[in-house]
């Protein structure tokens, strides 16, 4: 992969990972799975808003 591809894709790629790890935890597994879920799918909703934010102040 060159320098360019990772600087571009690899927040994306990582939260789209995060995503879908949340979203199969949350529908196959219990308890540690749920703590799971409720972080992998509420970080990218975090970081949207992180970034919603530090957009209206720029």
């Amino acid at each position: 992969m060159s320098a360019e591809f990772r600087r571009v894709w690899a927040w994306p790629l990582g939260l789209g990972l995060l995503t879908a790890s949340g979203l199969l935890s949350a529908l196959v597994s219990d308890h540690w799975g749920d703590v799971w879920s409720w972080f992998a799918l509420g970080l990218p909703v975090l970081v949207g808003g992180w970034y919603a934010v530090a957009g209206r102040r720029a």
